[in-house]
């Protein structure tokens, strides 16, 4: 049988001797090369699922310190290689890159080469060519007979075509072009995928807000502040809410449940700076946003992500005590977000060595967790009225002190805010990824649903006719559909020579085994 894939046509990926050039485009022509980079992204996804992607993973922590903290050597590797931004590292980027360039070079090796042979078809054909056809038949027909079966292929929607005694008839030529298509729609997607790596098309921060605060928000460039005016955190109450009480069993298997969270916001816009460098903010909008119901504005989206089960320390306020004379000093305030050194209180002087927002000891050492203010400690040195100078370490639940200390750091009361974690995103993408998505679809129901589908038939000698036909997919339905039409115009029923093949071998097999 003739390989009718590309209908005999020249492909450069083919051919012989061949320069550099060429044996760069047989390459990336090459579908094995296609299906290894297929192949090789799949599993790199795949492995990508292994960890959690950063945005997922707790913020207090560097993500390099994250995945080696949690997973040991294995979350280094895992972070050293880039599978914790998997869809923004360089490797997968390039891959993608690769199979784009695949699917161009694929798709322009194969689809000039066949346009030209479909569309400059010869009616009359070799009889090499018909014999050489998967379904061809052979026996006695005359110009009556093709005339009718013409006709009758005719109300079957072919285009019929006659040269003298030859007959061809098609249809559904466009669908010979579904993977192409499919190509394009798919080359459209992998560059709108590309194009999420530019903060221009594709941004995503998350940014933590405590109530009162404003911060710059650096998906915008810091063009737009936010200020939190208000965390609301709702929980499930089966005992006082008649609507909760359905979950109450629910609720007392998995504990305290959110039932909703959202954050009061107000949205500014910078519009100058001032002497000091401060911003200076113009308000452009008061809104809110909860889980799956963004604030809106510009091109972005504010998406309620994230809360901190834990408020945040805003100031912590102490006074300094006289162990002998019970006399105190103070008190003072510590602001977390900006502290300052020294803090004169009469006869004592209090500075403020060092602070650890999230306290830990890590290897004997003091130390913190994250920039957070969860879990405060404050390294204290005390200038005493006698001259002496003596050091305090004291933090939620910790007073660390020499006891030979006449003087004692104590604390006097502190002010506290809940903290949102707010997703910011804008994606001008999308418009790209449903485009090539649709495409992609529009090409995969050609390919499927519409095969290419082609009949010959001419006159062999004076009495005799060759039949021969060719679909690209599904040979059988052809078969079906054309056999009733041969045998009703008295032509020769055509015969699968593929089957032919397939029960010869068969037999042969059989024959060897038994001598």
């Amino acid at each position: 049988m003739l390989d009718m894939k590309y209908d005999g046509a020249d492909l450069r990926s083919k051919r012989r001797p061949r320069s550099w050039i060429d044996r760069v485009w047989s390459f990336f022509a090459s579908v094995k090369v296609g299906l290894w980079l297929i192949a090789v992204i799949i599993v790199g996804s795949a492995v990508g699922t292994i960890f959690p992607q950063e945005m997922y993973i707790p913020q207090q922590l560097p993500a390099s310190q994250y995945y080696t903290q949690e997973y040991g050597s294995a979350g280094t590797l895992y972070y050293t290689l880039g599978f914790h931004n998997l869809y923004t590292s360089w490797w997968y980027i390039g891959l993608i890159v690769m199979l784009t360039l695949s699917l161009i070079v694929v798709s322009i090796d194969r689809f000039f080469p066949l346009y030209k042979a479909l569309k400059n078809q010869p009616v009359r054909r070799t009889d090499r060519f018909m014999r050489g056809q998967r379904l061809t038949g052979e026996g006695k027909g005359s110009d009556a007979q093709i005339d009718a079966f013409g006709d009758a292929l005719k109300a079957k929607r072919y285009q019929v075509k006659r040269d003298g005694d030859a007959l061809l008839a098609e249809k559904h030529r466009f669908g010979r072009w579904g993977p192409y298509v499919n190509h394009v729609g798919l080359v459209i997607f992998f560059i709108g995928a590309m194009l999420r790596v530019f903060p221009a098309f594709y941004t995503d921060t998350l940014e933590w807000v405590r109530e009162g605060d404003t911060v710059a928000l650096e998906a915008t460039e810091d063009e737009y502040y936010l200020r939190n005016d208000q965390f609301i955190l709702e929980m499930y109450d089966p005992e006082n809410n008649e609507e909760d009480a359905k979950f109450a069993d629910a609720i007392e298997k998995a504990g305290a449940v959110p039932k909703n969270y959202e954050t009061e916001l107000t949205l500014f816009k910078k519009t100058g700076t001032n002497d000091d460098g401060s911003p200076v903010l113009e308000e452009v909008e008061v809104g809110s946003t909860k889980v799956n119901h963004p604030f809106k504005f510009d091109k972005y989206e504010v998406y309620q992500e994230q809360y901190s089960s834990r408020p945040e320390f805003l100031s912590m306020s102490f006074s300094v005590g006289d162990k002998e004379t019970g006399e105190l000093y103070g008190p003072f305030t510590v602001d977390l977000d900006n502290p300052e050194t020294t803090y004169a209180l009469g006869d004592v002087t209090v500075s403020l060595k060092d602070l650890y927002p999230d306290f830990e000891v890590r290897n004997g050492v003091p130390d913190t967790k994250s920039p957070r203010a969860l879990n405060p400690a404050f390294f204290f040195t005390i200038d005493t009225p006698e001259g002496t100078s003596e050091t305090n370490l004291i933090g939620i639940r910790m007073n660390v002190a020499d006891e030979e200390n006449r003087y004692a750091v104590q604390f006097a009361g502190t002010e506290m805010a809940s903290t949102s974690g707010l997703r910011v995103k804008s994606d001008s993408t999308y418009p790209i990824l449903i485009v090539g998505g649709t495409i992609f679809m529009i090409g995969i129901v050609m390919g499927m649903y519409w095969p290419h589908r082609r009949v010959w038939i001419r006159r062999h000698g004076e009495t005799d006719v060759l039949v021969a036909g060719f679909t690209n997919k599904n040979p059988s339905s052809l078969r079906r559909e054309v056999s009733p039409l041969l045998e009703k115009a008295g032509l020769p029923i055509w015969e699968d020579q593929a089957m032919f093949e397939k029960e010869t071998n068969a037999n042969s097999t059989t024959e060897r085994g038994e001598s």
